[in-house]
């Protein structure tokens, strides 16, 4: 079983104006006999899934997932690309008319450590005539990307139209975001996505613990 997710720590990289995580101190062992702390983070930080609430205002929330997605089958394509650039998927393999779930991998993940700057600010997203190729796939219900997000910083526009797309009520496809996709097993074949979400509260999005089986 392979780990699709970061941790979360001090430091993990956030989309530009999105709150770094932050943890401090609330009992030491010297003043209460125990310690604990406070920890204090953006719903979209680490490997997270936003859900159609994040952009509509009737769209189901994380209280509409059960404690454990399962989705089947599940692949993993390259889709390699450098840069601040925009992702159409002109070139989607034609087998992909069953998958739940597509895995999209730039070879961004590389930088997530060697480059956080470059992660963060330039990277490739996906344009809006992505989402709408993907709508085309009938039994899709979630597209995962090794990139910081869906969206570019640089084209705030292009990137919520792609999140209203393909987060829309009467047919959501959940957006998963900043996943390691980092181990070549992934394209070997079909997966089986096992999704653990963290809140099954009412908020928009949650970071979530991805595994996946190699079929």
């Amino acid at each position: 079983m392979l780990l699709l997710s970061y941790p979360l720590h001090r430091g993990v990289p956030v989309f530009p104006g999105t709150p770094t995580l932050k943890v401090r101190e609330h009992q030491t062992i010297e003043a209460d006999g125990s310690r604990s702390a406070m920890v204090e983070f953006n719903t979209h930080t680490g490997t997270h899934m936003d859900l159609p609430a994040h952009f509509h205002g009737e769209g189901s929330d994380t209280s509409s997932l059960p404690a454990i997605l399962k989705l089947h089958p599940a692949r993993c394509i390259d889709v390699t690309a450098e840069g601040d650039v925009p992702l159409r998927l002109e070139g989607l393999p034609d087998d992909l008319g069953d998958v739940e779930a597509l895995l999209i991998r730039t070879g961004y993940h590389r930088l997530r450590e060697n480059d956080p700057e470059r992660y963060t600010h330039e990277h490739p997203w996906l344009h809006p005539e992505a989402a709408e190729r993907l709508l085309r796939l009938k039994n899709l219900k979630a597209v995962g990307l090794d990139t910081l997000s869906a969206a570019s910083p640089s084209h705030p526009d292009e990137g919520g139209e792609t999140h209203r797309l393909l987060l829309r009520p009467d047919r959501p496809i959940a957006i998963l975001e900043d996943m390691d996709l980092s181990d070549d097993r992934l394209t070997e074949g079909e997966l089986t996505l096992y999704i653990v979400p963290l809140f099954t509260a009412d908020v928009e999005s949650t970071p979530v613990t991805v595994l996946a089986t190699p079929m």
